[in-house]
Formats: structure tokens, sequence, C-alpha cells
């Protein structure tokens, strides 16, 4: 078997495998486990081993103590080395959490990758603003791994506290991401804007050069991508990427709920 199917994209199977794995660790470090699911670029379409993380959500009943929270996170952080692509980003949150967002809560961060392990137990500490596209994007898109299917655990997000998001990832992108990266993010979130569609950060470029015809910055962004090829320039992609958020900051755009 090559993978399992999430939505209409097969999602690979040694990343089934691992975070079945993972969902097992959870299960057995105590917390009451609601469900544990798989997002990202491996359900959106976008997965390439050698350049994308294994993007997972697990959700918990309810809050735990700081000790509680840590202790989770090193459990789940020990199959570091098992991890297809680059690495592992997850966060654990609780199911109300996942219905209604609030403030963004978490119990706990886990980011492994070749040089480091980072546990960020929630307890604390101010909400995560990346959960509104984590969360968004698992209600769409996500393979539940164990649980119920994702729709039943996590709410509607509104369409504007998602655009919002995007063009606050883009911000922090041009200073601390890799120009394809940026940019990429970028035609995502235009097209989102156009037709509230949640999409791989590939497939984003696709439909901007099928949309706006031929364009450089972006062609050279998917080729770094997809093959690993050379990117864009960082100038020409912070540029490109202003250009976006001005469109995406436009006002007058109607809410709508995922």
């Amino acid at each position: 078997m090559l993978g399992f199917v999430a939505t209409d994209v097969l999602v690979p199977s040694d990343v089934v495998r691992y975070v079945a794995e993972v969902s097992a660790v959870l299960a057995g470090a105590g917390p009451d486990l609601v469900g544990v699911y798989v997002h990202g670029s491996a359900v959106l379409g976008g997965f390439r081993a050698a350049r994308s993380d294994v993007d997972v959500l697990a959700v918990v009943a309810g809050s735990g103590t700081e000790a509680g929270q840590r202790a989770m996170g090193e459990a789940v952080a020990e199959t570091a080395a098992r991890c297809p692509g680059t690495g592992l980003e997850m966060s654990v949150i609780t199911a109300a959490t996942a219905a209604d967002l609030g403030s963004c809560p978490f119990e706990v961060h886990i980011r492994t990758g070749a040089t480091e392990t980072v546990v960020i137990p929630g307890a604390g500490r101010a909400g995560d603003a990346d959960l509104v596209l984590h969360c968004a994007v698992c209600r769409e898109h996500a393979l539940a791994v164990s649980g119920p299917p994702a729709a039943e655990v996590f709410g509607p997000v509104p369409a504007d506290r998602i655009g919002a998001a995007m063009v606050g990832e883009l911000r922090w992108a041009v200073d601390h991401a890799t120009a394809a990266y940026a940019v990429l993010n970028a035609c995502r979130a235009l097209r989102f804007a156009d037709d509230g569609q949640l999409c791989s950060k590939l497939e984003g470029g696709r439909w901007y050069l099928d949309r706006h015809g031929d364009d450089e910055v972006v062609a050279a962004a998917i080729a770094r991508q997809r093959d690993g090829r050379t990117g864009p320039a960082k100038p020409v992609a912070a540029a490109f990427v202003a250009a976006a958020c001005g469109r995406l900051e436009l006002p007058g755009r109607p809410p709508r709920r995922l």
C-alpha cells in the first residue's frame, strides 16, 4: 500500500505509520486522547520528504499541568529519529480549543529537526496564532490516524481570521523563512482570498501561474520546493510578498466560515 486517502490526496504510508506511532505514545502518556490528525503538505499534496516536515495536531479531552504537558511532549520527541521528512511539527490542544479556537491555547508544542528538538509546554503561555491555519486545514483536509473524522472535532474558522493569520505568517516568512517558502505561501494566501480554497504551497504556486501567467519569481519558488533547485532571490521574493499582503488586506471582503 502506498498510502491512505485524505480527501482526494494519497498520504504517504511512512507518514501514516509514523503518526500512528506518535498516537500510541500519546495514548500511553496518560491524557484522554480524542484523536490524532495529519495536516499540512502530507494531506494537501505538496509533501516532499527532503524539504517537508510532518505536520500533526493531536486533541485531548482536557488541559493538564505543566509537568504533564512537558512529559507528554518529551515522550513524543523521543520518536524523532523515525520521523519521515525533515522533522515533526506538532501541537497538542484540548477538544474545547479544537471546537472554538478562542485565544488559541495549547497543551504542548513539539518541533524536531536535524539540529534541534524543542518541547514547549503551554501552561502559562499566550496562545499560538499558528493554530488558526492548522485547525482550518484540519477541518477541511486532515487524515484522522486515530479518533473521529476531523470535521467532527474541529469547528469552523472565520475566513477573515484565516486571512489575517495568513498575512501574519507572510510577514514572518520574509524575515525568517526561505524565499521560496515565502513566495509560495503568498500564492496560496492569494488563492484563499480568491476562491476560499486551502491548498499546499506547490498547488498555490501552480494556481498563481494558471491565473496570472508566467512569473519568474513564482516559477523559481516552485522549482525550489519541488526539485531543490535554486529559488528566487530574497529581495524579489520580499517584493512579491509585500504586494500580496497589500492585496490581501483590501477592506470589504465578506466573511466566510469554512
